[in-house]
């Protein structure tokens, strides 16, 4: 069970650096890594529990503790990720309305034209 935590702790580090860095394809490849990875690390802790039912203590606490921290940080990078990406959304959402805005001043309106049809 130490080795799957250790190599959740290495995705998790790995992934809060690729959201940092805005690696998006990167951080997919991660996530479908750590997803496979959660599969072995439930079946070894089912395991762990039946083979120490009486166990009141448990050996991995500081280290999940430590992956609940890492996994939250990651969190907060991801949403401040998104807030700055929003952010960016609006000012070319406002670039875009003021070009529109500039266009419609420089350049005439045309009036429609009138067709008329003779048979």
């Amino acid at each position: 069970m130490a080795l799957l935590l250790e190599q959740w702790l290495e995705f998790t580090q790995a992934e809060g650096a690729a959201i940092q860095s805005a690696a998006w394809a990167k951080l997919r490849v991660i996530q479908a890594r750590k997803a496979d990875l959660k599969k072995s690390l439930a079946e070894a802790e089912a395991r762990w529990v039946r083979e120490n039912s009486g166990a009141v203590q448990k050996p991995f606490r500081a280290e999940v503790s430590r992956l609940i921290s890492l996994e939250t940080r990651n969190a907060e990078l991801l949403a401040a990720q998104l807030r700055r990406a929003q952010a960016q959304q609006e000012s070319l959402n406002d670039a875009g309305r003021n070009l529109r805005k500039i266009q419609r001043s420089y350049v005439p309106r045309t009036l429609p034209t009138a067709w008329q049809s003779y048979s």
